[in-house]
């Protein structure tokens, strides 16, 4: 049995409905879309063995494997894919990521109510092994879209049974290399391989997924031979990575990932774009890699280093003088009379030690009291969806090896912008960007869509791009971990014991 951790409950396991990272580590190794990241964070053949690309890439006609089965034998169909769309595209079911099958034709009409007819929507299934697909606009990263939760297929007969809990052990069809076997809510799941995958059968009796809050305990657990793996995102406190980086078995990569500052900006007083600006401002990034020392890299754009458009300088520097004035002029000299606000994050312990960084900064240049308010992971996102923080803390993964990843993340479609902001000349930008084959021309558009953003409109505060530190039990082979920080366990192989 191969062991890890989570570090929390999955919040849902609802292609639909996943948006974070721990529910995606899971359906990872349950389902297969069309296409699947791979090791070098690109789209390759899945359900689909191969593809046609017509009208200039407005037009996509995939062609489904006949081996792609069900955990139950059934064979996948397009219409698993079609049913799957239109129920995602339900605004009913308020998926954070519908926006991202609006590059098909006519479906943002039909998710704003505008269309009565969902067969005009440009996703059809002429026949079982045959899904066609028309776009709005021709996209680079469109591939890449097709891998992510929101795309993957659903049986009709499967969510019908059980609509509200379809996903609960014992309920759940999958058709990747894993099926769902158990699941103890707040304490472990457990995966095991799925013998109906048409792929690589992992070599393994069982992988168990536990969820440990505490980074520390998983230290230890890895250290007694309890855990076979363990990592900085879940399970490696930034205290222990200098020592742990040492091992022979350790592994480090530079993710596609950043960490930031959100501002609520419909809630005083951060409605107030000189007090988003003021607190941006009062933030030494520096500080980061000097006290958490588990590879901060200090980063205020808002695209990731590495990819094509990224620029370390886009947003905000330190200037502690020029916050200070700002925040006079809103209104609360020397932060006199300024209200108590908090910055809510995950409970996590280097969470905490971030956090306390930031408020020692904003009492120092602003002198404004910030309380921190933790929670857990679940809680987070509900608090997020229905009543965001004054301000909270987040980190986001690329979904696809592409700027628009993170651009398109704070358009008024996206359901992961918590800001309560939008902005149409933002968006246009970004629409314009993501078309742009040119790169210089495509860096212009998003050098202006992030002065709006991060600069004029300060709803966001980037704070540093992350390396991941992971170990692995030298007994294990095959874990694969790409700069997305997807962990793919299809080829997971362990030694029988004698």
């Amino acid at each position: 049995m191969f062991r890890m951790n989570l570090g929390s409950e999955p919040p849902s396991l609802d292609p639909a409905r996943v948006n974070d990272l721990t529910s995606f580590t899971v359906l990872q190794n349950l389902m297969r879309g069309l296409t699947v990241i791979g090791p070098d964070g690109r789209a390759i053949p899945a359900v689909a063995s191969r593809w046609d690309r017509l009208d200039g890439g407005r037009r996509y006609v995939f062609h489904l494997r006949r081996d792609a089965l069900w955990e139950d034998g059934r064979p996948v169909t397009a219409q698993d894919f079609v049913y799957a769309w239109r129920r995602a595209l339900d605004p009913a079911l308020a998926s954070e990521y519908a926006y991202f099958l609006f590059e098909v034709q006519n479906a943002k009409a039909w998710y704003d109510g505008k269309l009565g007819d969902f067969n005009a929507v440009g996703v059809h299934a002429p026949d079982p092994y045959t899904l066609d697909v028309r776009l709005t606009r021709a996209i680079p990263f469109f591939l890449d879209l097709m891998a992510s939760p929101v795309a993957l297929p659903l049986r009709e007969d499967v969510v019908a049974r059980a609509p509200q809990d379809f996903t609960e052990a014992g309920r759940f069809v999958a058709n990747g290399p894993y099926r769902l076997s158990r699941w103890r809510h707040e304490e472990s799941l457990r995966l095991t391989p799925n013998p109906a995958y048409y792929g690589s059968h992992p070599q393994v009796k069982a992988v168990e997924m536990a969820m440990i809050a505490d980074a520390n305990a998983s230290v230890i657990m890895y250290e007694n031979g309890e855990l076979d793996f363990i990592e900085t995102t879940t399970s490696i406190p930034a205290f222990d990575a200098r020592r742990l980086r040492a091992r022979p078995e350790a592994r480090t990569r530079l993710l596609h990932r950043l960490s930031y500052v959100g501002f609520n900006a419909q809630a005083p007083p951060f409605n107030d774009p000189r007090v988003r600006r003021a607190f941006a401002l009062a933030i030494d990034r520096s500080a980061f890699p000097k006290l958490l020392k588990s590879g901060q890299r200090p980063w205020n754009g808002w695209i990731s280093p590495g990819l094509p458009c990224a620029s370390p300088e886009a947003g905000l520097g330190y200037d502690p003088a020029a916050a200070r004035r700002l925040l006079a002029e809103a209104g609360y000299p020397d932060g006199r009379g300024f209200p108590r606000v908090s910055l809510a994050f995950q409970t996590q312990y280097d969470l905490l030690k971030e956090g306390e960084i930031l408020q020692s900064q904003w009492k120092q240049t602003l002198n404004v009291p910030v309380a921190l308010e933790n929670m857990e992971w679940k809680a987070f996102l509900t608090r997020l969806r229905q009543n965001p923080p004054a301000m909270f803390r987040l980190g986001w993964f690329a979904d696809y090896l592409d700027a628009d990843s993170f651009m398109g993340m704070m358009t008024r479609d996206s359901r992961n912008n918590y800001t309560g902001w939008g902005s149409a000349e933002y968006d246009r930008l970004v629409a314009k960007a993501a078309i742009t084959g040119n790169l210089a021309g495509r860096q212009a558009l998003y050098d202006a869509a992030q002065v709006i953003l991060l600069r004029q409109d300060v709803v966001i505060a980037p704070l540093y791009a992350s390396e991941k530190l992971w170990l692995v039990n030298p007994r294990a082979s095959g874990v694969r971990i790409n700069a997305l920080n997807l962990i793919d366990l299809e080829r997971l192989s362990l030694p029988k014991p004698n």
